[in-house]
């Protein structure tokens, strides 16, 4: 699921932003929000696999299956919560905004480390830079076009609610095949240039500077960790696959 979807329309008889010193600056202030979460992200995973912390998470059966822990489910489920107040608050602001996405951060650290137990570490390797491959082309594309992506962000963000009730009717009634994680590669990855162009469009109305656009990079910055967790962790699911 994503945070807040903000759609603004940015006005072509203002200056092209793309080559505005201004624009490139709070570009940056997004991708290093983005990237201190991914980073606090492989930190919390590393330290949870290697610490043996991973069994307060998970337990298995007297049949040897495996499943999570009371904790371990608060911590799956905790992020969604987040997000939601986060999207839905009228009162949150910047320094709450960050509070939020570095406790997704951290919470999501926790999940990962599972994944890569399931999928195994040469696998988690490959998934990432596989991921950062496709985000960083999509990421690329969606900030230097001149395409208005505003139409297809649109679509896309029904296909991510498609998801995220498939998702939730599979804890329900069973799991799903392995073309859901394909999906979820094919529509996150497209998803992280609409986002991306975003940041032109928001920078447009708002300027780099004050409470409201501090706290837009940082729901920028959420937008895009959450599609790049999610190319990531479908990717890894399909390795898992795989594997087996």
């Amino acid at each position: 699921m994503q945070a807040k979807d903000f759609e603004y329309v940015y006005d072509t008889k203002k200056e092209k932003v793309v080559g505005n010193e201004g624009l490139k600056a709070y570009t940056r202030k997004v991708f290093n929000y983005m990237m201190a979460s991914l980073g606090l992200t492989a930190v919390i995973s590393y330290l949870i696999l290697r610490t043996g912390l991973i069994n307060l998470f998970l337990k298995v059966s007297a049949t040897g299956v495996v499943g999570y822990t009371g904790l371990g489910t608060l911590v799956a489920w905790s992020p969604l919560f987040i997000i939601l107040y986060m999207s839905f608050s009228r009162t949150i602001g910047a320094k709450g905004s960050k509070i939020g996405l570095f406790t997704i951060a951290g919470l999501e650290g926790a999940s990962i480390s599972l994944l890569i137990l399931y999928a195994g570490v040469h696998n988690a390797f490959q998934a990432f830079f596989l991921t950062a491959i496709l985000f960083g082309s999509m990421s690329l594309y969606g900030y230097i076009t001149d395409k208005d992506l505003l139409g297809m962000g649109s679509f896309l963000m029904m296909a991510v609610w498609g998801l995220f009730l498939v998702s939730i009717f599979s804890i329900f009634f069973g799991g799903v095949g392995i073309w859901f994680s394909y999906a979820v590669v094919l529509i996150f990855t497209a998803l992280v240039a609409y986002e991306t162009q975003q940041i032109k469009y928001i920078y447009s109305n708002f300027g780099g500077y004050g409470e409201t656009s501090d706290k837009l990079a940082v729901f920028c910055a959420l937008n895009l960790y959450l599609s790049f967790l999610n190319i990531f962790t479908a990717l890894l699911n399909i390795m898992g696959n795989n594997r087996e």
